[in-house]
């Protein structure tokens, strides 16, 4: 009968999950975090990938990303949404299925907390990579710890296809093998970069291009760099106030545990679930300190080790009510439910952290700005080639991103060989951060002609768009 009521107890959290994610897929028409052009160009890779297949090897896309995706993104922006759903889903039983094999109580917290984690909640509606990191790291898990540890090496090794930080996770996973003294299992973690080098080098004609062209190995970055906590302070930003308490002590009981029993420190929960969220999380504050791997310090890629941070969470939720009420039975389950109905009910409330349900899920003030300067363009009745860089033009002109024939990047050397009837479309985000070009910088081109300049003003200040052809 509890084996019974504890699955569908899944069954329902499940269930709420898919109605929740359908109201939202149909009722909002955002692309993923705030207007991301992340977002957007993820999604434009794995559309495009059909007519331009070299974006299967292409790192920044993420080849194995791509390689999954690409038959939802042919629907659109809506389709990309609905495999990352699918894959949340996935993950959130995973999440479940991992801590009921580890005998843990109240296995049901762990998906509540990753179904209502408001940023996990959030990237489920975007093209970003985080949610597919995410299923791989807790379904390899939840092989490791069933003892299939062929399978979840084997999918472990293509993690880092999916994100550049899965050689953290191949490395933490590796350890565990050997603390196990699985060594026949290792070689295992290799295959995923063995498959990719050898599919890839008819394209690169370089049997090393998984490692060559990773665009983040540089030992700088764009950025800059930042405080050596900020994730510390960011993660509050990620996961909410309620389960960044519950994180908290769920990171106590296992200190605790480890003080009263050093041979704690060498299971899976330990070197897997703790071990993997430390290292990942450890990592990106170092790399964001020290201004390296063109780490942006965005908080977003703490989502991606979400059903770890859930495991722990739930960890938290029994020590503070199992330990600390042990003795006062109804104290304890009043206490139990205060803490699952404040995580439920946080993210709806108007909390930094919480859910913001207009600016999270439907179209940003720049992107409806970005629609008035196709309408404008298309008026404008000429065969041209864009130049651009603000990728959600390429999804509203309804153009292959990556055909170079029909766009190319805005940068100086693309600005020289600009032919008659071209289009130029300047931004002040990427054009002039990323690209290094300013308003000033394009203003003071000779052969630009000024067409039409876009402005508009949000939260974040201005945004602006300009309009150039070739005089």
């Amino acid at each position: 009968m509890n084996s019974i009521l504890k699955r569908y107890t899944i069954v329902l959290l499940l269930l709420i999950h898919l109605i929740g994610s359908t109201l939202i897929l149909f009722l909002f028409d955002g692309t993923g975090e705030r207007g991301s052009a992340d977002s957007v160009l993820h999604y434009l890779f794995s559309k495009d990938a059909v007519n331009t297949p070299s974006l299967f090897f292409n790192h920044w896309a993420k080849p194995l990303f791509v390689l999954l995706s690409f038959p939802f993104a042919q629907f659109g922006i809506i389709g990309i949404k609905v495999f990352n759903i699918i894959l949340a889903s996935l993950t959130i039983l995973y999440t479940y299925k991992t801590v009921s094999a580890l005998k843990y109580k109240n296995p049901f917290i762990a998906p509540i907390v990753l179904i209502f984690t408001p940023l996990y909640f959030v990237l489920t509606f975007s093209g970003l990579t985080e949610i597919l990191f995410s299923f791989l790291i807790i379904y390899s898990t939840y092989l490791f710890i069933k003892n299939k540890y062929i399978l979840g090496a084997i999918i472990i090794s293509f993690l880092p296809f999916a994100r550049s930080e899965g050689l953290i996770i191949i490395g933490v996973f590796g350890f565990f093998l050997l603390l196990k003294k699985e060594w026949k299992i290792i070689p295992y973690l290799i295959l995923g970069h063995l498959v990719y080098s050898f599919a890839g080098y008819f394209y690169y004609d370089d049997i090393l291009w998984v490692f060559t062209k990773i665009p983040y190995a540089k030992m700088s970055s764009t950025y800059e760099n930042g405080n050596l906590f900020h994730f510390v302070h960011q993660l509050f930003y990620v996961i909410g106030a309620p389960i960044y308490l519950l994180l908290i002590a769920g990171i106590t009981a296992l200190i605790k545990k480890y003080i009263n029993d050093r041979t704690s420190l060498f299971n899976e929960v330990s070197v897997l679930i703790f071990g993997g969220f430390l290292s990942f999380f450890v990592s990106h504050s170092l790399f964001w300190y020290l201004g390296i791997f063109n780490s942006m310090g965005l908080k977003r890629v703490l989502i991606a080790v979400a059903p770890f941070i859930a495991i722990i969470a739930l960890m938290g939720y029994n020590f503070l009510t199992n330990f600390s009420f042990k003795n006062n039975t109804y104290l304890k389950r009043g206490i139990q439910f205060s803490l699952v109905l404040i995580v439920i009910v946080f993210p709806f409330t108007s909390n930094k952290s919480a859910i913001h349900w207009e600016k999270d899920f439907k179209l940003v003030k720049n992107q409806e700005l970005a629609i008035e300067v196709i309408n404008y363009i298309e008026n404008i009745n000429s065969e041209k080639t864009y130049i651009y860089s603000y990728p959600y033009f390429s999804d509203l002109l309804k153009i292959n991103h990556s055909d170079k024939s029909i766009r190319v990047n805005l940068s100086n050397d693309n600005l020289k060989n600009i032919k008659e009837n071209d289009i130029v479309i300047w931004d002040s985000w990427i054009c002039a951060i990323e690209n290094g070009i300013s308003e000033k910088n394009i203003r003071e081109i000779p052969y630009l002609k000024e067409l039409k300049t876009f402005r508009i003003q949000d939260e974040n200040g201005e945004y602006s768009f300009i309009v150039f052809s070739k005089k």
